[in-house]
């Protein structure tokens, strides 16, 4: 059985809704993991999927969304029994104390999230790098009139040719349809 859910929301960015459609299929993926076959018990183990997927460690950021957020790993319930009495002791601090670790916290926090988004986008720049050199490093870049195309390779490349001409490969991305000699 195939279901299709929206589980984050999508803004007007096509990036922001990218980044949402691979969330959603990470999540999807977990849930397809955990439930039976017919999936009548999705909404059972959705929240332990979307735990899953939030405490996950994501390579591209260097964390995982749950450290992002809270500034700190995550911890399962039996891992916090035993730190109970560390932290009743904890909580009696000065005010003063209190507001200067929290303001400490604050920074800490900041510089956290600094780190993660310099290591997104060394990842983002690896990734193109990689992506670069798959593509064809002589691409015509000024053409135009009817072509038709001959060959399609990957990475969005296309041979393209003009009445018997030599064909040249170009951009797939940059080709339109060619509508004719359309008159207003």
């Amino acid at each position: 059985m195939h279901v299709t859910m929206r589980l984050l929301t999508i803004n007007a960015n096509d990036k922001t809704s990218t980044q949402v459609e691979v969330s959603n299929r990470e999540i999807k993926s977990i849930l397809a993991k955990t439930v039976n076959a017919n999936w009548t018990d999705w909404a059972i183990r959705l929240d332990d999927a979307l735990w899953a997927y939030f405490t996950a460690y994501k390579t591209p950021i260097g964390a995982s969304p749950y450290q992002i957020v809270y500034e700190k790993s995550f911890h399962l319930p039996i891992e916090l029994e035993h730190k109970a009495l560390w932290a009743l002791k904890a909580l009696n601090l000065e005010l003063k104390d209190v507001a200067k670790s929290r303001f400490n916290g604050i920074n800490e926090l900041h510089k956290f999230r600094l780190q993660t988004y310099e290591s997104r986008t060394l990842y983002k720049e690896d990734k193109k790098l990689y992506h670069d050199r798959k593509i064809e490093k002589k691409l015509k870049s000024r053409w135009h009139s009817p072509f038709t195309v001959t060959r399609v390779y990957s990475y969005g490349v296309l041979e393209i040719m003009k009445d018997g001409t030599n064909p040249f490969k170009v951009n797939g991305h940059r080709v339109k349809n060619y509508m004719g000699n359309a008159k207003k």
